[in-house]
């Protein structure tokens, strides 16, 4: 491996060595020991063999490998301790970054036993909250929110969860690094001026919330599903009481599930869902995705707060 482009850093728990710069991650501080992930660029197949799942740009091979193409950006190769990265000519540092710790974290979560959750994450009073939803149902934007009024990041898009930890669910940090839109930085008065792209030509940025960074797990105290109203409906928090809904809930939001399908994980992950559930409230949000009322939504929110 070439010389690391800095120290090695905190994912999850994992010492993460790595060729590409990674500002997104805190310093390791934890015991010396060899890295758990080794991030490095080199040739990558255009296929894997005995391919057991496939989608337009992700391949699962037999062995538990996976193979990520991703047009103008480059393919990535994802082993149990590896993530090997082939750019195309071009591609960002942010690029790169976008899909190593979005669907190739994902394959890493699955390949080790943890859930990754669709989610944003912030710690409160030592616990730890997620907002899940879809792409654009606000969970970015929301967790920026909070991060402003003090409460720490954890995770944004991607909320790894260890389900069978002794004492509980609980959320893995990640980073406290956000991708935003141009009008949600608008909404949160913040500047694009010297943030960088999420990818070339688009306007959505990445913003570092730093509030003292968090390593170690954190207890899981509620995961709040986002779910958008229309203008006449009301603002309104529900907890799923039904143990199979709150179960059959989380399913639709775990991130790259067709990892675990391919992989024959399925029942693991159905123990998963279904220890979370027992475990940890799971909530229905429903609200109007409405930059004027975010900060409405935020103080309605800590009154209905379950941590």
């Amino acid at each position: 491996m070439a010389m690391p482009a800095g120290p090695d850093g905190y994912l999850c728990g994992w010492r993460v060595r790595s060729e590409l710069p990674l500002p997104e991650l805190s310093p390791w501080q934890g015991i010396d020991r060899p890295p758990d992930i080794t991030v490095r660029f080199g040739p990558v197949p255009e296929q894997l063999p005995d391919v057991v799942g496939e989608t337009p740009f992700m391949q699962i091979g037999r062995d538990g490998s996976g193979l990520l193409r991703i047009d103008a950006v480059g393919g990535y190769l994802v082993r149990r301790d590896e993530v090997v990265i082939e750019p195309r000519a071009g591609a960002t540092d942010a690029e790169l970054r976008l899909f190593l710790l979005g669907s190739a974290l994902g394959i890493l979560c699955h390949r080790r036993g943890l859930l990754p959750l669709h989610a944003a994450s912030i710690g409160c009073d030592g616990a730890a909250v997620a907002f899940a939803g879809p792409s654009g149902a606000g969970k970015s934007t929301l967790a920026a929110a909070l991060a402003q009024r003090g409460y720490p990041l954890l995770s944004d898009d991607v909320c790894v969860i260890d389900a069978h930890a002794a004492d509980g669910p609980v959320v893995l940090p990640a980073f406290p690094r956000l991708k935003l839109w141009h009008d949600s930085l608008t909404a949160l008065d913040l500047a694009a001026e010297g943030l960088e792209r999420n990818r070339r030509f688009q306007e959505k940025y990445h913003y570092l919330a730093r509030q003292g960074d968090v390593a170690g797990p954190v207890p899981l105290a509620a995961i709040y599903l986002l779910e958008t109203v229309s203008a006449g409906e009301d603002w309104s928090v529900q907890r799923i009481e039904k143990p199979f809904e709150a179960v059959r809930a989380l399913h639709d939001q775990v991130f790259r599930r067709s990892v675990a399908v391919a992989l024959g994980y399925t029942n693991a992950l159905f123990h998963a869902e279904t220890q979370i559930a027992a475990r940890v409230p799971v909530l229905r949000w429903r609200r109007r995705k409405d930059f004027a009322r975010l900060n409405e939504d935020v103080a309605r929110l800590a009154q209905s707060w379950i941590a």
